[in-house]
């Protein structure tokens, strides 16, 4: 029993050392037609060699009815249409980081000339793995053998082509409050244009007076159409009469305004009673 919880603390004590220390820049790359090259970095920020790998796949996030997301990896006729993941090789793609060492890893997307207007998608897999367990674990096989799991930091690419348009047609605003005094808007949506939706969702809840009384904001990446869900809490807030408002906009903290694909921001409200 010792042993089990023994190895199971040195795991989770190895994934959460190499998660945090070794870290990439920037979180999503774009890389335009006219060009077709992209750089980014990995930075060793820990005590010892990591071994990194650089890997691409296809795959999106999808929101549910309920406004669940969830990874779709799997979904190979979209892979037909959207993806460029075949098309991408990395420079180098296998490397050694020494402790404080950082590594410019460039991209070239080999993607035909024939594709059509619009923005296309490939997910970077960056792993690491220390290259030796520290001196001090050696003499414990189990735990040596737990400190060979490889950890993956998975980030976007996406290439645009042509003329590229963005847009969110907002479908229907439903507010559901909880037995926890939460409300919770779900926002169907349909997305336009010919490239994904990179930006920020406000939700707000505006009293008769135009006052904003509550407000969450999240910055996120819609695929394709869905249901976007925020939860407010609204367990103080005093009975009345309220508009909730729902926007969306093309602006993101971590990503440039050059970056984006931009839209005019558009939104839609509600009215909902609070007794």
């Amino acid at each position: 029993m010792k042993k089990l919880l023994l190895t199971s603390f040195f795991t989770l004590l190895t994934l959460t050392s190499v998660f945090s220390q070794v870290t990439i820049a920037p979180t999503n790359l774009f890389v335009e037609e006219n060009s077709r090259f992209g750089t980014y970095m990995v930075i060793n920020n820990s005590t010892e060699n990591q071994e990194i790998s650089v890997d691409f796949v296809f795959s999106y996030s999808a929101l549910d009815d309920t406004g669940q997301r969830r990874i779709v990896e799997d979904d190979s006729v979209r892979a037909q249409t959207y993806s460029v993941a075949q098309h991408i090789r990395a420079f180098p793609q296998n490397f050694v980081l020494s402790p404080n060492q950082r590594q410019i890893v460039r991209l070239r997307v080999s993607a035909p000339n024939d594709l059509e207007d619009g923005t296309y998608w490939a997910r970077i897999k960056t792993s690491a793995t220390p290259e030796a367990p520290p001196v001090e674990l050696q003499q414990t096989e189990t735990v040596t053998a737990s400190l060979g799991l490889i950890v993956e930091q998975v980030t976007g690419l996406y290439y645009k082509v042509g003329s590229v348009t963005t847009g969110i047609d907002i479908q229907s605003i439903t507010p559901n409050l909880t037995n926890d005094g939460v409300l919770e808007v779900l926002t169907n949506y349909e997305r336009t244009g010919n490239s994904p939706f990179l930006g920020s969702i406000i939700t707000s809840l505006i009293n008769s007076s135009g006052e904003v009384v509550r407000q969450g904001r999240s910055s996120t990446t819609l695929y394709f159409g869905g249901t976007h869900r925020h939860s407010l809490d609204i367990m103080d807030v005093e009975p009345g009469n309220y508009t909730i408002r729902v926007e969306f906009m093309t602006q993101r903290n971590d990503v440039s305004p050059e970056d984006l694909v931009q839209m005019q921001p558009t939104s839609q409200s509600t009215s909902y009673s609070i007794r």
